[in-house]
């Protein structure tokens, strides 16, 4: 019997090495492809709206032959899974929002966007990562950790921040399709996290969609791995 395909959808300023501590043991379960998004790790810029993240994904994965993926989205991945459900929902076998939410950015959060897509173009990629990606990660996380994450980050272009951080902020809210989907879901929260609380992360219910938390910050794919996957696996294998 062929395994299910569970792609990865990394977040912003993210790769595809955001899942390497959990990829190893998810293919004993899964065939699993972890995506490089438009504009991050030196990939040329692609859209600037979430729907066009979720049109490029599916696209891509039609190119590689690959039907009825399970689709597990981090962060701005899990912004690109949401919108996947509403337009390819018969497309597809499941979905993961994780460290994420269908909800759409405040006035506040929006501004924060605004603010941000200014510091990429006054300081640079390497310079507003420095200072974002600690914060990602619950207080006392492994150094190296963090350090591997600068890594990563520091591969996208200011280009394909500004797109991406303009695809966050215009997002649109997606709890009331998440709410009534039935596409098998799971959404997992991180106790810690700073960015995504548990009432945006729990926004909806729905008897198809399992809820879960992990003790990490907004990272726990990587701070976690072990509780990560057997959410995953407990879910979907």
């Amino acid at each position: 019997m062929s395994k299910k395909t569970l792609v990865l959808l990394h977040g912003f300023a993210g790769g595809t090495d955001y899942f390497s501590r959990v990829e190893a043991k998810l293919r004993l379960s899964f065939d699993v492809l972890p995506l490089r998004l438009p504009g991050h790790e030196g990939e040329d810029v692609g859209p600037d709206t979430v729907e066009g993240f979720a049109e490029w994904v599916m696209n891509d994965l039609a190119r590689r032959e690959i039907e009825n993926p399970i689709i597990i989205g981090h962060s701005f991945g899990g912004y690109i899974t949401a919108a996947i459900v509403e337009a390819y929902h018969e497309k597809i076998a499941g979905f993961g929002l994780v460290y994420s939410t269908g909800k759409a950015d405040t006035a506040e959060a929006k501004q924060k966007r605004n603010q941000n897509i200014s510091r990429v173009e006054e300081i640079g990629v390497r310079a507003f990562v420095d200072g974002m990606i600690p914060g990602l990660f619950a207080e006392g996380a492994d150094e190296m950790l963090i350090s591997e994450a600068r890594e990563i980050g520091y591969m996208m272009t200011v280009e394909g921040a500004i797109r991406a951080l303009a695809a966050m902020r215009d997002r649109r809210d997606e709890t009331a399709v998440l709410s009534q989907t039935s596409v098998p879901g799971l959404i997992i929260h991180g106790e810690y996290d700073s960015l995504i609380s548990e009432e945006s992360a729990f926004a909806f219910k729905n008897q198809n969609v399992v809820f879960q938390s992990t003790p990490s910050g907004h990272m726990g794919m990587l701070e976690t791995p072990d509780e990560f996957c057997e959410i995953i696996e407990e879910r979907f294998a």
